[in-house]
C-alpha cells in the first residue's frame, strides 16, 4: 500500500506538491530557450538560475525522507518547449515508478491547441495542468473566456490546476509577476468546478479567507507551500490552517530553488498540531489527487 502510518512524525508519507525539473535540452539549449519562451527567459535569464534532471530530483527526495513528488511544468509559451518539457516528466514517472506524478503545463492562450496538448498528456499519465503563470503566458485570471478551454478539460478530467501566484508587497524576484490575491480570487470565482492549486499561498490569500465572503469562495481553491522559507516565517503555517483550513494546505518546496529538506523543516516548525501536520505533508495532496495506492 501506498499510505503509511499518520502521527509520528518520522513514518508520515512526506509529499512534495511543487518542484520542477528539466530535461537536458533546456540547458544545452538555453540561448534558443531564451528567444523563444518569455516564461523560460523571466526565470532563467540569471545564470544563476537552478535547474536539475529526474535523477537530481529523485536524489534529493532520498535525502529529504519524501516519498513522492509532483513534478510540474513551468508556464510554457512556446508550445515546443511544452511539448518537450512534458513528455520529459512524462517519462520521468515511468523511469521512477511510485515516486513521481506528473503534471503538464499549457499556455491557456493557445485555444484549441492548449486542450489537445492536455488531453495527449492525460492519456500519457498526466494527473493535473501547471505550472501557469499568467503574466508570462499573458492570459488574464479576470478574463473567464481566456481560461475557459482548460478550466472546461480541467473540470470534466476532475483534475487540479496549478497557478503561480505573486504576491502584492514584499521583495521581487524572477518571475514574481502579478498575479495577486484579488485576481486569483477572481478566478477561483469564475470557475467554482475547478479545484485549482494557488502557489506560494496564493501570494497571502488564505489570510482574506478570514472574511466570510472570501472563504466561501475559495470551497475549491488549495494552497502550495511552495518557496516559503525564501517568502515567509514557519508561522505562515499555523496561521493560513487558522485561517483558511489546514486540509486546504499542501507541502510543497519549489525544489531547486529550496532544498526539500529545509522545507520540510519549516513544517515541523510551523506550530501545527500532529493531525494537521500529517495533513499538509502528504494527506491533502494524496486525498486530492486520489492516490492511495502506487
Amino acid at each position: 500500500m501506498f499510505f503509511r502510518s499518520i502521527g509520528d512524525p518520522q513514518s508520515v508519507l512526506i509529499v512534495d506538491s511543487h518542484t520542477h525539473i528539466l530535461p537536458g535540452e533546456f540547458r544545452e539549449q538555453r540561448e534558443r530557450w531564451l528567444a523563444t519562451d518569455r516564461t523560460f527567459a523571466a526565470l532563467f535569464d540569471d545564470t544563476a538560475a537552478l535547474s536539475v534532471s529526474s535523477g537530481e530530483l529523485v536524489a534529493e527526495m532520498d535525502s529529504a525522507g519524501v516519498d513522492l513528488s509532483v513534478a510540474l511544468g513551468y508556464g510554457w509559451t512556446d508550445q515546443d518547449a511544452a511539448r518537450l518539457s512534458n513528455d520529459y516528466l512524462l517519462s520521468t514517472a515511468i523511469d521512477h515508478p511510485g515516486r513521481i506524478i506528473p503534471f503538464c503545463s499549457v499556455d491557456p492562450g493557445w485555444g484549441v491547441e492548449a486542450v489537445k496538448e492536455a488531453e495527449r498528456c492525460l492519456v500519457a499519465g498526466a494527473r493535473g495542468i501547471g505550472e501557469l503563470h499568467a503574466d508570462t503566458q499573458n492570459w488574464s485570471p479576470e478574463d473567464a473566456e481566456g481560461m475557459r478551454r482548460v478550466a472546461g478539460l480541467a473540470m470534466e478530467a476532475a483534475i487540479p490546476v496549478v497557478v503561480h501566484a505573486s504576491e502584492l508587497i514584499g521583495h521581487d524576484y524572477p518571475g514574481k509577476g502579478a498575479t495577486t490575491p484579488d485576481r486569483l480570487l477572481r478566478l477561483a470565482t469564475a470557475f467554482p468546478e475547478v479545484a485549482f492549486i494557488f502557489a506560494h499561498f496564493g501570494g497571502g490569500l488564505p489570510y482574506y479567507a478570514l472574511m466570510p465572503e472570501v472563504t466561501e469562495s475559495l470551497s475549491n481553491v488549495y494552497f502550495d507551500s511552495a518557496a516559503t522559507p525564501y517568502l515567509y516565517r514557519p508561522e505562515v503555517y499555523a496561521v493560513s490552517a487558522i485561517a483558511t483550513g489546514a486540509d486546504r494546505i499542501l507541502f510543497g518546496s519549489d525544489f531547486p530553488l529550496i532544498r526539500q529538506g529545509r522545507a520540510i523543516r519549516g513544517v515541523r516548525e510551523g506550530n501545527l498540531s500532529d493531525a494537521d501536520m500529517d495533513r499538509v505533508l502528504g494527506a491533502n495532496v494524496t486525498d486530492l489527487l486520489g492516490i492511495h495506492a502506487l
